[in-house]
């Protein structure tokens, strides 16, 4: 992999410490003042942003130093970017949503480790994050957030590939006017640009681990998001026009009315991307400039998680536990979108789903299929609910 390093330390194998206060070590060896901190803390209060990089915007510390002295601190390498050879598919073991959202780049990938790249090497979060999503020990390094993001940049190609997708279908539809057959023609065509386009957006949002994707047209723009972990992603594209389209052939993919387009509607469908088995939730709604959609993806292929992968505290793994493990009572999941409600309960099903117990769900919908369990499927229009 060519030179990872520009000190000679080995990158450190130990998890961080659980609370660092990088403003007090500064302080504490004569970086910076005790009045320079305060003003920076008082400044992050207003901008929101991580205290290292407030000092850094207020001159009190330089970038160069300031990762230097994390380096020293932390015992972890400093690393130049800009002359390590990066692997791709090494980099995109993690989703770009979570290395975007958390400055960090996967470099090495070993039997028991990884080594991996961060912008904030004091971020618990990000490091938690990395260690549930790799499943393996992390050796951290230091790196410059400019040329991190610029390598993310190169390793997730993907969203070059789908701005391509979209000024091809864009062009394919502003070569003239296009009747309501012409459309059916060519959403249904399984080399059309709109074929290709929905196709890699489904393949970057399994790879994200995505649960759901919302395509939102509005006057000159079509946004669409994922939602991470309960967190929306979005992507803005010019290309407003190829909304109509796209909401046409996931309508025909869901058997939806493709001429209705007053009435929310719903539908489901499954589609395979690449060796993941998706199903899909999807909901129409009209709105001011066309039809939004929401769609919710349920990967059939991943699994379902047991308690030890929930990335619950070992002392409320320990309590939820002994809960469903009573004879009787009512156990309530609640949160928002995304928040790993249903993630939970399938977790607590797959727990007791022993030859030993016979048990019985009342679903809407069936999420998930189960073996030896007997998933009933709510049908208000019948009165079965």
């Amino acid at each position: 992999m060519g030179d990872l390093g520009t000190n000679s330390q080995p990158p450190a194998t130990h998890a961080p410490q659980r609370k660092i206060r990088i403003g007090d070590l500064l302080v504490s060896n004569g970086v910076i003042t005790e009045a320079q901190l305060m003003s920076a803390l008082a400044e992050q209060k207003k901008t929101g942003q991580k205290l290292g990089n407030t000092l850094i915007e207020s001159g009190f510390i330089d970038e160069n130093r300031m990762l230097a002295f994390l380096s020293q601190q932390l015992q972890i390498p400093l690393l130049d970017l800009t002359k390590t050879k990066v692997d791709t598919q090494v980099a995109r073991l993690l989703p770009e949503t979570v290395a975007r959202r958390y400055r960090m780049l996967v470099l090495e990938n070993r039997e028991h480790d990884v080594l991996l790249a961060m912008a904030d090497p004091t971020d618990l979060f990000a490091y938690d994050e990395a260690s549930r999503l790799l499943k393996k020990r992390i050796r951290q390094a230091v790196v410059r957030e400019s040329d991190l993001l610029r390598t993310l940049g190169r390793c997730y190609q993907d969203r070059e590939e789908l701005q391509d997708l979209a000024g091809e279908l864009h062009q394919e539809l502003s070569a003239g006017d296009v009747d309501l057959q012409q459309m059916l023609t060519s959403i249904a065509a399984e080399d059309a640009p709109v074929v290709r386009l929905l196709q890699k957006l489904f393949e970057e949002a399994v790879h994200n681990k995505a649960s759901d994707i919302h395509i939102e047209p509005e006057e000159r723009v079509l946004r669409i998001r994922q939602r991470v972990d309960g967190v929306l992603h979005e992507r803005v594209m010019n290309e407003a026009r190829i909304a109509s389209a796209l909401v046409q052939r996931l309508k025909l993919l869901a058997n939806l009315d493709i001429s209705e387009k007053r009435l929310p509607q719903d539908g489901r469908f499954q589609i395979k991307v690449r060796n993941h088995q998706v199903d899909v939730r999807l909901s129409t709604m009209p709105v001011a400039h066309g039809e939004a959609v929401v769609m919710r993806l349920l990967d059939q292929t991943a699994g379902i998680l047991d308690f030890e992968e929930l990335g619950l505290p070992d002392d409320l793994r320990k309590r939820l536990r002994s809960v469903i493990r009573r004879p009787h009572g009512m156990l309530l999941v609640t949160g928002p979108t995304g928040s790993g409600k249903t993630t939970t309960l399938y977790a607590a099903l797959n727990e007791l789903n022993t030859p030993q117990h016979k048990i019985i769900t009342v679903e809407d919908p069936v999420e998930y299929r189960l073996a030896r369990v007997n998933q009933v499927q709510v049908h208000e229009q019948i009165g079965l609910t």
